[in-house]
């Protein structure tokens, strides 16, 4: 008999609930979960206990599971994290690829913990906005469960809050150098190291995990020294560099005399990708719904000293791509691409199209802000203010490694028909198409057990 939908969901909450050392909250947090998904937006605990008929009881207990009672909010990724580093056909043998990015989850107060003015993503290039909010790093494992012709899917399985201490306009400059060096320890490069090193640990946990490569794919804004230094063991880096970063040539240990360390200077990205002496190599990956045809160059062993110091650094040069996804259409892609990446030996192919799945991250905290409401509880502990967040993440998380045992990542005929005006067909299913068929049989199974 086929599992639906719900049932893998439900056993996934059951298995996350398992991080409470008290057994008796357990059926508490596994029910809080599933309506979390099912509830109206927004999703908030209030809403998530209104939909579970639960509104005119004591709500107290649901509260503090997210502010006084002990558990991990890391421990909730578990197990979504662990069935999917085993699962054959969606991790790569030898490597192993995650993404990570901060997202930006807008307050209207600055009593909240953690709430500070930061710069709006949305301001345009001539204005830069400040608005008040929580920063949360998320870390997503990339898979592809369709095959190399099927879209990419990016499971979150870390979400940290990573608020930035204040240092107080009274304080002594004995407490304000303080509170600098604790300051540097809550950058976003810090929290993003410190998530890899516990999914290094984790993935060496696994059967045959210490042979496996960790690649982690980023933005520009963690290509930085605190970055690439603080990199575990067994773990390559792949990010954005600026087309005018300054580099040397890698000198071998046996050639550095006394304080050199470097070689000559060499030419920045933008100079390498206009030599007309380097040749094009081409690669076929799969973006924006099919597969395409991308040309790039690759120069290897150079080293970026204000970054990795003396490390040998492999740059990728993608030429812009400048396609239209139909007759008439806005151009896309007509920036080139300047990449850097610790990794000497993975095909160039293999990477190119690993930084293009980063950008399911960017789907993920689109699906999280607007379809769950990521950021919405109404909750003001310093504690549940960045646990709430992470516990509806890691549900989310389950629902799409659900669709990917259950349908694997695919559209079948158990959702709902396309409306006439679709004349496509969508190669996975969407977010809210899971949530739907989700509410859809949950509701069904309430009612049946009222009958």
């Amino acid at each position: 008999m086929k599992t639906s939908l719900l049932d893998q969901v439900r056993c996934l909450l059951a298995a996350a609930a398992l991080c409470l050392e008290d057994p008796r909250p357990r059926p508490r947090l596994a029910d809080l979960g599933l309506a979390l998904l099912c509830a109206a937006n927004p999703k908030t605990i209030t809403s998530a206990l209104e939909w579970l008929g639960q509104d005119q009881q004591d709500w107290s207990a649901d509260y503090r599971l997210f502010s006084q009672t002990q558990w991990p909010a890391q421990a909730a990724f578990a197990p979504v994290l662990t069935q999917a580093l085993a699962h054959p056909a969606c991790c790569n043998v030898a490597r192993v690829y995650f993404g990570q990015d901060d997202s930006l989850l807008r307050k209207t107060s600055k009593k909240t913990f953690g709430v500070s003015y930061a710069r709006d993503p949305l301001s345009p290039p001539f204005q830069v906005n400040l608005v008040l909010g929580q920063r949360f790093v998320q870390t997503s494992l990339l898979l592809q469960p369709g095959g190399p012709e099927h879209p990419w899917r990016a499971l979150p399985v870390c979400f940290t809050h990573a608020p930035t201490p204040k240092i107080p306009k009274k304080a002594s400059p004995e407490e304000q150098a303080s509170l600098k060096e604790v300051r540097k320890k809550h950058r976003l490069s810090v929290v993003a190291v410190e998530q890899l090193r516990l999914f290094r640990q984790q993935l060496d946990l696994q059967p045959a995990g210490i042979q496996r490569i960790l690649v982690d794919v980023v933005d520009g804004g963690y290509t930085n020294r605190t970055f690439f230094e603080g990199l575990p063991e067994r773990t390559e880096a792949v990010g954005r560099i600026r087309k005018d970063a300054k580099f040397r040539a890698y000198l071998p240990p046996q050639q550095r005399q006394g304080a050199r360390k470097y070689g000559t200077p060499l030419p920045t990205p933008l100079e390498y990708l206009q030599d007309a002496a380097l040749p094009w190599q081409s690669c076929a990956v799969f973006v924006a719904g099919q597969i395409r045809t991308l040309h790039f160059k690759q120069i290897d062993r150079v080293c970026w000293p204000k970054v990795a110091r003396a490390r040998p650094l492999r740059l990728i040069l993608i030429k812009a791509a400048g396609y239209r996804l139909r007759k008439g259409s806005k151009l896309l892609y007509r920036e080139p691409a300047f990449l850097i990446t610790t990794d000497l030996t993975t095909p160039a192919q293999e990477l190119i199209a690993a930084y293009l799945a980063r950008w399911e991250v960017e789907v993920n905290f689109r699906d999280e802000k607007t379809l769950l409401g990521v950021g919405q509880a109404q909750v003001r502990n310093p504690q549940s203010v960045g646990r709430a967040p992470a516990f509806l993440v890691a549900c989310y998380s389950m629902l799409l490694w659900s669709s990917i045992r259950v349908f694997g990542d695919r559209r079948t005929e158990d959702f709902q028909r396309l409306p006439r005006w679709r004349n496509d067909e969508p190669a996975r299913p969407s977010t809210r198409d899971l949530i739907r068929l989700l509410q859809q049989q949950a509701a069904s199974l309430m009612n049946q057990t009222r009958n």
